[in-house]
């Protein structure tokens, strides 16, 4: 499923949850796969990415995998993601 999402810049220092080495491998474990290539582009997912949904009310932020390029997107551009979101407990 499609999804318009922005990228939440500057929240790599969020503290991954215990239990997980990073927020990929959260995303991993709460969709039940592998991330394989980035949820926008065809480049290998390298991270874990914050992003909110673009065209919603719903300010909740989500982990998405994402290549290194596709996550220095700002966070004023909105873009499409093709990949499962997964919720972020705050």
């Amino acid at each position: 499923m499609a999804v318009k999402i922005k990228n939440l810049n500057g929240t790599s220092d969020n503290n991954v949850p215990a239990g997980y080495s990073s927020w990929l491998e959260f995303w991993e474990k709460k969709a039940g796969k592998k991330a394989g290539e980035c949820g926008h582009c065809t480049a290998k997912a390298e991270v874990g990415a914050h992003v909110q949904k673009a065209d919603s009310s719903d300010k909740s932020w989500y982990i998405v995998p994402l290549c290194k390029t596709c996550n220095k997107k700002p966070s004023s551009e909105e873009f499409t993601v093709y990949e499962q979101l997964v919720a972020v407990n705050k």
